[in-house]
């Protein structure tokens, strides 16, 4: 894996850069708080998204900025890649978004989640490490922070060698072991289960060989009483067919009964409707005498006459009052003519000067206009007095054919009352001749009902001879059938005890059949047992110890050569103790780690960590990061002469990407290639050099 360069858009104390990285060593140098790290969190967020508790958004979202992303650009042997992961700022928290892979020019977009797995496939980490340890590979292999690196040296012993463990994939043999241990007492418990469960096994022999019998003898009595059954069915069956010919027979006496009772109340049924039919008869022939009564010296055609006679009297009312209406008019046409000429003759007497000319009126010019005026009121008034008693002559004869109009109607009225009495006496005689009609077909009924009744009633009389033979009958098929439904009751009872002890010795036997498959299950779990005790787990053992001890070899050499290197000190020296935990030798006699000098500290935990960046890419062969190593203020306390010792070290790498970050200046001629790093203000910057 080679790093070619990665953008960093509001990431940390960055706006947005880019930072490209060449191969071969690369110091990034700048002083502390630069933003040197910042480079290679986000290069680790890139690769592996936000991890909880190691790696989280709001550590790499710069402050105040609502979306950030990180843009990683490498290789992987003839492979080209980027990889792009964004963050954004939202009310509930800074949330990580779906990012994007391109391989070789081939896009695939993802969640973040399906990017990691994606990423970590192409850069060959073991699939049974990805779930359970995060970035540890990467971490121990390419890139350890600064404050980490010396975190493995002051674990626990059982937590080192559990983190070794996970490194080699080796903790799959503990784990075998413990499920192994695990398993053999899940079998010690199910051997215990299953021996308590053998113990009836004698006491459920003997119980099915008793129900057995049981059942032997219940199946033989249960024929006897069958045979028995068989002959009382068919015994029965002839008691049955005579039993159901009588009740036949009975059946037809029944419905001659029926239709005598039918017969019989038809019968009342007529002569009650002859009764009623000739009370209503009466009825209507008194109510006929009345209408008669009533309607003599009708005659019909007067109504029309008067009807005539009455519509013209109501026309001349009209042509009267249309009369009336027209003297009305003329009368006030007059009286206004009139009362005009009042106004003129009373305006001319007030004027001197006429308002039109504004000439002075002279006294003949106002008896002039005075006498006109005078003719013309004059002929008013004898117009009205003759409108006026024209009026009264017609207001007279209005009243006269109010009058005959108001007689007209009231006979009209005597006319309409009769003429609805001669309807209804009409309609009472259609009544009467269908009164008439139905007494005649009721006669005719009740004489042919009475007929009926008489030959039904002789028919009932002989057939009272099946009825104390079909009494018999039944008694006797009564009989029969309680005797054969107590025998049925028997069988079905006995049959039943039967099917009880038959179910009771198929589940003794199915027991049986399950003791005897838990007895050789018994055996085999035995078997099992007894070889994973004595064989398996020891084997694990040994695969575990091996493997272990080939890692230790090789870790402990390539530890003590590397702080050979680093450290020149014939009185100091380094080993790996059987936990792979750092035992410190000084002029022969053991140390403490926390007694060595802060350079001396320094070189034991970098050649621990090139040590094991070293075993790590040899025992993982399908890792494809073992081109890359990036090392995070590797020279803490490191005196002048062990900064030229670094030189060495690098040289002795053998990587094709060495990325070292560092604020010593000396470094600076050890490296290929410089990417100086500076802050001004609160925003980082990158230069190359």
């Amino acid at each position: 894996m080679i790093i070619r360069s990665i953008r960093l858009r509001n990431i940390r104390s960055y706006v947005d850069e880019t930072i490209n990285f060449p191969k071969g060593s690369v110091l990034l140098s700048g002083d502390i708080g630069s933003g040197k790290t910042s480079i290679l969190l986000a290069l680790e967020f890139a690769i592996f998204g936000v991890m909880k508790g190691v790696l989280s958004g709001s550590a790499l979202l710069r402050h105040g900025a609502s979306h950030g992303f990180v843009e990683l650009r490498f290789s992987l042997g003839e492979d080209e890649l980027v990889i792009k992961r964004s963050l954004r700022r939202t009310s509930n928290g800074i949330i990580q978004e779906p990012g994007v892979l391109i391989v070789n020019n081939t896009v695939f977009e993802g969640t973040p989640q399906e990017l990691k797995a994606r990423v970590l496939e192409l850069i060959g980490y073991p699939e049974s490490l990805l779930t359970k340890s995060k970035s540890l590979i990467f971490r121990y292999t390419v890139f350890t922070p600064q404050e980490e690196m010396k975190r493995i040296l002051y674990e626990k012993k059982e937590e080192r060698l559990d983190i070794l463990r996970k490194l080699f994939n080796i903790d799959k043999y503990k784990r075998v072991k413990e499920n192994a241990l695990n398993y053999v007492r899940e079998l010690k418990n199910k051997i215990s289960v299953l021996e308590g469960k053998l113990e009836v096994l004698p006491d459920k022999t003997k119980e099915l060989e008793e129900y057995s019998q049981q059942a032997g003898m219940l199946r033989k009595e249960v024929e006897e009483k069958e045979d028995s059954l068989l002959r009382l069915r068919e015994e029965f069956s002839e008691v049955k067919k005579r039993f159901e010919l009588l009740e036949k027979e009975l059946e037809k006496l029944r419905g001659v009964e029926k239709d005598f009772e039918v017969k019989k109340a038809e019968l009342e049924s007529f002569m009650r409707r002859l009764e009623e039919r000739k009370v209503e008869l009466e009825k209507v022939n008194s109510v006929l005498g009345e209408l008669v009564k009533g309607l003599e010296g009708f005659d019909i055609t007067k109504a029309d006459e008067v009807k005539q006679l009455l519509k013209a009297k109501k026309q001349e009312l009209r042509r009267i009052d249309e009369k009336l209406s027209e003297i009305n008019s003329r009368k006030a046409e007059f009286k206004t003519r009139k009362e005009a000429s009042e106004l003129i003759i009373k305006k001319i007497a007030d004027m001197d000067v006429c308002p039109t000319c504004l000439q002075k009126i002279s006294v003949e010019h106002a008896r002039e206009v005075n006498t006109k005026q005078q003719v013309i009121i004059k002929k008013c008034e004898v117009n009205l007095a003759r409108l006026d008693e024209w009026e009264k002559r017609l207001c007279e004869r209005r009243r006269r054919v109010e009058e005959e109009i108001d007689n007209y109607i009231q006979g009209e009225k005597e006319l309409e009352a009769k003429k609805v009495k001669l309807e209804a006496l009409e309609e009472k005689k259609e009544h009467k001749k269908i009164l008439e009609t139905n007494i005649s077909e009721l006669e005719d009924k009740i004489t042919r009902s009475k007929q009926a009744v008489e030959e039904l009633k002789h028919e009932l009389e002989k057939g009272e001879d099946k009825r104390k033979e079909f009494k018999k009958a039944k008694e006797v098929l009564e009989e029969r059938r309680e005797e054969k439904e107590r025998l049925e009751k028997l069988v079905v009872e006995k049959k039943t005890r039967l099917a009880t002890l038959t179910q009771i010795i198929d589940k003794l036997k199915q027991e049986l059949d399950k003791l005897k498959q838990d007895e050789k299950k018994l055996l085999r779990l035995s078997e099992v047992r007894n070889w994973m005790q004595t064989h398996f787990i020891n084997l694990i053992d040994v695969i575990e110890k091996h493997i272990l001890a080939r890692i230790y070899n090789e870790f402990n050499a390539f530890f003590q050569e590397w702080f050979n290197t680093l450290l020149e000190d014939e009185t100091l020296s380094v080993r790996l103790d059987e936990y792979f935990s750092p035992v410190i030798e000084q002029n022969g006699y053991e140390t403490w780690l926390e007694n060595l000098s802060g350079g001396e500290k320094t070189s034991v935990a970098l050649a621990y960590r090139l040590a094991l960046n070293k075993v790590i890419n040899d025992f993982l062969s399908t890792i494809r990061t073992r081109d890359l190593i990036i090392l995070d203020e590797p020279t803490d306390g490191f005196s002048s002469e062990q900064l030229d010792r670094v030189r060495e070290v690098l040289n002795q790498l053998n990587v094709e990407q060495a990325i070292i970050v560092s604020h010593e200046a000396k470094m600076e001629s050890f490296v290929d290639s410089i990417i100086r790093v500076r802050k001004q203000g609160h925003e980082s910057k990158a230069y190359q050099t």
